[in-house]
């Protein structure tokens, strides 16, 4: 598990944080996941009705799921994701999430016959709502990914 926002990253939504700190929170990760392997993101103590808005590029295919604690105990047996998608080469997309507690952000690679490097942009807002980021992209591509051209499809 990539404990990169067990630290601080949504520490800002915690009791002690001022409204202007509350509203907004953000980190960059870059990863590797090996073929036939996953990787996930652990995200302590999201308050219900955050909505977390992510950016992924992936060097091949993966799947993106958010779960909650439930399911990430028992993946891959996933019963509920919160939100869970294919990623051919990048994708953006937002959720709120339902209720308090821990949420995961896995990237899967179990199906994958190479490595695929991954980039990844999260931003968590409670109040207003953080717009989608857009995917990364490699320099001089200026193709944005298929959902980016469809805003609408982002809203859940």
């Amino acid at each position: 598990m990539i404990g990169l926002f067990a630290a601080g990253f949504l520490s800002a939504f915690g009791p002690g944080a001022t409204p202007a700190c509350a509203r907004q929170a953000q980190a960059r990760l870059t990863t590797t996941v090996p073929a036939g392997q996953h990787k996930t993101v652990r995200l302590r103590n999201v308050p219900a009705d955050t909505r977390i808005a992510i950016a992924i590029q992936a060097s091949a295919r993966i799947v993106v799921s958010v779960l909650g604690a439930a399911d990430a105990a028992r993946y891959p047996a996933v019963r509920e994701p919160v939100f869970s998608a294919p990623v051919q080469r990048a994708m953006s997309f937002a959720v709120t999430v339902p209720s308090a507690g821990t949420y995961y952000v896995v990237f899967d690679n179990a199906r994958g016959d190479e490595p695929s490097k991954v980039q990844f942009l999260m931003q968590a807002s409670r109040q207003g709502s953080a717009p989608v980021p857009r995917a990364p992209r490699e320099p001089g591509d200026g193709a944005l990914s298929p959902l980016r051209r469809r805003p609408e499809m982002h809203d859940m």
